[in-house]
C-alpha cells in the first residue's frame, strides 16, 4: 500500500521575476523520516522553506503537505497547526522574559504545548531569563522549544544547531530521533556535512536552484570515488599517473622522508589488492582506506558540475 507522503513536491518551480529560484523540483518525503536539505548558499534552500510553509507562492508546479496543497489558503491555518519552523534567522523581543514569549507562541496554537517544560529541562533553559540577556546558543533554545513544543507532525528547521554547543546538539539530535521514532517528519537544512551524516535517513542535495541528488544516506557511499592513502619510501607520481586503476591522486603535505598519496580509484568495484599488485615493486609503509563520507559525495558532486 502506498504511503502517503508528508512532503511531495511536483515540478516545484519559483522565480523572483526573471531570477531563478528553484527550477522543476520534484521530491517525496514520507513519515518517519528525516530529511536533510542541503545546497551552498543561493541555492534555493530558504526559497524552497518558505513555500513549503505558504509564506511565498510557486511560479509553477504543486507542493502537497499531508497530501493537501499548501497553495490553498483555506487549508493553511489547519495545516500549520500540524507544523513546527525554525527559521534561520531567529530574532526575539528583547525585553520580553523566555516564559513570556512561549506563552505567546502558545497562545497562537490550538493544540497544547504538551512537551514544553521536557523540552525545558532537556535544554536547560531558564525561562525566567530575559531574552535580551541570551547567548546566541540559548536563543536558539528558545527558537527549537518554541517549534517542537506542540508536538508538531512535521518538522521544518533551517539550521538548527547553529549556535549549540556540543552537549545541547547531541540532545537536539536524540530530540529529533524521538521525533523520527513516533513516525514524525523532519526535513531541515544545514550546512553541518557530518550532523547530516550522524542523523538523517536521507539526503536531498541542490545546486542553483536545480536538483543535484535525493538519495537515501546508505546509497551515497556507494556513489563516491572510492579513495585509498598510501604511504611510500619513495616518490611513484610516474607511476601513478600511468596506472589504468587510478582515475587521479594528490600528493599530500609529509614530513621526513615519506610520499603520501591520496588515490582515487576508477571503479569502486576494484580490488585494493589488485591495486597493490600493480605496485608490487614499491615499499609501502602504510595504507589508510578512509570510509566515504557525506562531505566526500557533495563535493565530488559539486567539482563535476
Amino acid at each position: 500500500m502506498r504511503v502517503e507522503p508528508t512532503i511531495e513536491l511536483v515540478n516545484f518551480t519559483k522565480y523572483y521575476g526573471k531570477h531563478r529560484g528553484i527550477e522543476n523540483l520534484s521530491i517525496s518525503i514520507n513519515p518517519g523520516i528525516i530529511s536533510g536539505f542541503l545546497g551552498p548558499n543561493a541555492a534555493g534552500k530558504t526559497t524552497t522553506i518558505r513555500c513549503l510553509l505558504g509564506i511565498l507562492r510557486p511560479t509553477r508546479g504543486q507542493i502537497r503537505i499531508f497530501g493537501h496543497e499548501i497553495a490553498n489558503w483555506s487549508s493553511q491555518v489547519a495545516l500549520k497547526e500540524k507544523i513546527g519552523y525554525l527559521p534561520g534567522e531567529f530574532d526575539l523581543y528583547k525585553h520580553f522574559t523566555v516564559k513570556s514569549i512561549l506563552d505567546y507562541f502558545a497562545s497562537l496554537r490550538k493544540s497544547p504545548s504538551i512537551l514544553r517544560n521536557s523540552l525545558i529541562e532537556t535544554f536547560n533553559l531558564d525561562e525566567s531569563r530575559n531574552v535580551g540577556q541570551l547567548s546566541k546558543g540559548n536563543k536558539q533554545k528558545v527558537g527549537l522549544i518554541q517549534a517542537l513544543m506542540h508536538d508538531p507532525d512535521l518538522l521544518i528547521l533551517d539550521e538548527p544547531s547553529v549556535g549549540l554547543d556540543p552537549l545541547m546538539q547531541q540532545r537536539l539530535y536524540q530530540v529529533l530521533k524521538g521525533f523520527r521514532d513516533r513516525g514524525k517528519t523532519i526535513f531541515f537544512s544545514s550546512h553541518n556535512l557530518a550532523e547530516v551524516q550522524r542523523i538523517c535517513d536521507e539526503v536531498t542535495i541542490i545546486r542553483e536552484g536545480f536538483l543535484v541528488s535525493h538519495n537515501h544516506i546508505d546509497q551515497l557511499s556507494q556513489r563516491v570515488e572510492q579513495r585509498v592513502i598510501l604511504t611510500m619510501e619513495e616518490p611513484i607520481d610516474s607511476l601513478l599517473t600511468q596506472n589504468p586503476l587510478i582515475s587521479h591522486f594528490e600528493k599530500l603535505e609529509t614530513g621526513g622522508n615519506e610520499y603520501r598519496y591520496s588515490i582515487y580509484l576508477k571503479s569502486a568495484q576494484i580490488n585494493f589488492f589488485e591495486l597493490f599488485h600493480s605496485l608490487h615493486h614499491q615499499s609501502i609503509q602504510n595504507v589508510v582506506i578512509p570510509e566515504p563520507s557525506l562531505e566526500d559525495y557533495f563535493l565530488q558532486y559539486y567539482k563535476e558540475a
